[in-house]
């Protein structure tokens, strides 16, 4: 879902792990003062307590109990606008702590972002990190520290099985990362979903260990590429643009396409409703390009301004009845039951660093990339307008 700026609060995980276990009845009506809405949970701590449910000895309970803690809290995507604050943060950091701990920092911005105060049972793990609003019971005395010091686990540093995917949502990195974990359990990708130019700013930054991207530069007509030379090369950092799938973007619409909606034309439409992508996203830029290929003003075009952070986002909302259609992909459409209008063909490919090339951590990751079981192909071909002919393959190397 969009962020919402009604978030007053953001806990971070050592905190949702503090409430989950001790159930500390005082805070109840502490947490009551607050409007639905109003008290938050990035969508990357999500992530991380889904890996811990999932890693534990009961699963399937765990994940049951994780559901019912989050019915009450506003989930928060991590977006273009907190990926922006990733490189204020981690320059008032000392340089041998600024890539220490990712999930610290993410999570920092992403407070920041929201102009929020970040809650935590840790406050000494954010003390370094300047106009950061964070919760230490005195200071904010509508939300109560915990009665005792946490557990072994609620301290433990960032798990060192995590890999951090930023960038451009694709269903296949997601699955990919699903195929990683069966075959290397210790092993969990996360991917936070900021658009493709926020995930090449979190390399930039230091603060991830591959992004997805799937920018087309209108100039040379190349992806990714030209992108790369502008914002990570004069930075002297040193990647590897390696293939993953093709894919098709089209317009989702509703079911049977009751509108008759055939192309980018039918936005002028006054009866048609569009969702778009968040500034920064590989999608938005496309739709950008071939709007300006067929003279049509985005001012004209009613929904241009309403951004959603993913593909999924936008199909929810042309499945709910918020929006008539939105740019995306073929595979989004078919899951949610849609209709979709193919217009483009694209390459999604995955930007690692050169060191991130050489990694253990990264070394099944990468095996895995470059030969792929048969059963996650057809897991990919099902979802519909995906082609796989490049997964693996570095298609360029980047100096500085």
């Amino acid at each position: 879902m969009s962020a919402s700026p009604t978030i007053k609060l953001l806990l971070d995980e050592s905190y949702c792990l503090h409430l989950i276990r001790q159930r500390p009845r005082r805070l109840l009506p502490a947490f009551e003062r607050f409007q639905p809405g109003e008290i938050g949970i990035s969508s990357l701590t999500v992530a991380r307590l889904q890996a811990r449910a999932d890693q534990s000895q009961a699963p399937a309970r765990n994940r049951r109990a994780l559901d019912q803690f989050l019915l009450p809290l506003a989930v928060v995507d991590f977006d273009a606008a907190a990926a922006a604050m990733l490189g204020p943060v981690s320059a008032n950091l000392p340089p041998q702590d600024a890539p220490a701990d990712s999930h610290r920092l993410l999570l920092a911005a992403h407070a920041l972002s929201l102009d929020a105060i970040l809650v935590t049972a840790e406050p000494a793990r954010y003390a370094a990190i300047p106009e950061l609003r964070v919760n230490q019971g005195l200071a904010a005395p509508f939300v109560e520290p915990p009665a005792q010091s946490p557990a072994p686990a609620v301290t433990a540093p960032e798990p060192a099985g995590t890999i951090l995917a930023f960038g451009s949502h694709d269903v296949t990195l997601e699955l990919l990362g699903d195929e990683l974990h069966s075959r290397h359990p210790g092993l969990t990708l996360i991917s936070a979903h900021v658009g493709s130019l926020g995930g090449l700013l979190a390399l930039q930054q230091g603060q991830a260990h591959l992004a997805g991207s799937h920018l087309f530069d209108a100039e040379s007509g190349e992806y990714n590429a030209p992108y790369i030379r502008r914002l990570l090369t004069p930075h002297g950092v040193r990647v590897a643009l390696v293939g993953f799938v093709t894919r098709v973007q089209g317009l989702i619409v509703k079911r049977d396409n009751p509108k008759e909606i055939r192309g980018l034309a039918d936005l002028l439409r006054e009866d048609v409703r569009f969702v778009n992508r968040q500034r920064g996203a590989g999608t938005r830029v496309l739709l950008d390009y071939h709007l300006g290929q067929q003279a049509i003003d985005p001012a004209r075009i009613q929904g241009y301004e309403r951004e959603e952070s993913s593909h999924l986002a936008v199909a929810a909302a042309v499945a709910s009845g918020v929006a008539d259609c939105g740019l995306g992909i073929q595979a989004m459409a078919r899951s949610h039951n849609l209709g979709f209008i193919p217009l483009f063909h694209e390459r999604y490919d995955l930007v690692i660093p050169a060191a991130q090339m050489e990694s253990d951590l990264l070394a099944p990751f990468l095996a895995l990339l470059r030969n792929p079981p048969s059963s996650f192909l057809r897991e990919v071909e099902a979802l519909g307008g995906y082609g796989v002919e490049q997964m693996g393959v570095v298609l360029e190397e980047f100096e500085d």
